[in-house]
């Protein structure tokens, strides 16, 4: 295992963009097939959404530097929490309870970019998207990246996560965040097995309620047992969940980022023009 690991660590962030891009295309096709999504709408709103690549995508490879070089800084200097108990180096600590604990931390960022004023302003954007889809999980304003990133760079100094366990991690995190904003929602009986322990379509479409006080419940993100335990946790039916934020319904965010979309199409329509019309 040590060996694999050592492999896939040589390209984490080729390995994370392939993953994310794989699950993101498939379910996003699912979503019109299975889900009987209107293609025009759906790909106009897609096309706003992906807008925030342009600035996340950087700024993610970027702090995927900075976060295997903190874990690997920690690993070597025994920083962090996970350095005081005994055996840390044991599989079932070094994996399983960092898993947990990095799980739990998540909760607490979640939390926290909801009830801190300065960061609600970053995350609300996230919640204005009236018509969630996995294109949504995108929606991230830039200064949210920066603060998400830096946010787990401090995790890992805190608690001493090592490089495998973040990889783990980030895979778990990748398929449950992507597939968690699917408009796709779980048959009722699956959807209370499966979010008993897991954050499910079903729960977060909840967390992303129109009204408080379900915008503020429902945090996880992978599991779903810290809403549970901390009294954050509510189960809405689909007929009564409405997407957006009540600050926000009027759809002027996405009215301004169409026209940020237009420009930059224009861009490269126009650049196509050129060459074709030096050919």
């Amino acid at each position: 295992m040590q060996h694999l690991f050592a492999q896939l660590t040589n390209n984490p962030s080729l390995i994370q963009l392939t993953l994310f891009g794989t699950i993101i295309t498939s379910l996003w096709i699912v979503e019109i097939k299975i889900g009987a999504s209107p293609f025009a709408p759906k790909f106009k709103r897609t096309q706003v959404n992906s807008l925030f690549i342009l600035s996340a995508l950087p700024v993610q490879l970027l702090f995927a530097i900075l976060t295997l070089s903190a874990a690997r800084l920690a690993a070597q200097h025994h920083w962090g929490l996970v350095y005081l108990l005994p055996n840390a180096d044991e599989p079932i600590i070094k994996y399983g309870l960092m898993f947990i604990v990095l799980d739990l931390l998540d909760y607490v960022y979640h939390r926290t970019m909801h009830f801190v004023p300065a960061f609600w302003r970053f995350h609300l954007l996230h919640h204005t998207d009236l018509a969630v889809d996995v294109s949504t999980t995108v929606r991230e304003h830039p200064c949210e990246t920066i603060i998400r990133n830096g946010f787990l760079v401090f995790w890992i100094f805190l608690c001493g996560a090592s490089v495998e366990i973040l990889m783990i991690r980030q895979a778990a995190e990748t398929v449950i965040n992507i597939s968690s904003h699917s408009s796709l929602r779980l048959p009722r009986r699956i959807a209370n097995v499966a979010g008993f322990l897991f954050i499910t379509p079903n729960l977060h479409h909840a967390h992303h309620h129109f009204q408080l006080p379900a915008t503020n419940r429902n945090f996880g993100d992978v599991f779903s047992v810290w809403d549970r335990v901390f009294g954050t946790f509510i189960d809405l039916p689909r007929d009564e969940t409405v997407f957006g934020l009540d600050t926000h319904m009027d759809g002027q965010i996405d009215r301004h980022l169409i026209k940020y979309v237009t420009i930059i199409s224009e861009f490269f329509r126009g650049l196509r023009r050129a060459r074709l019309n030096q050919i």
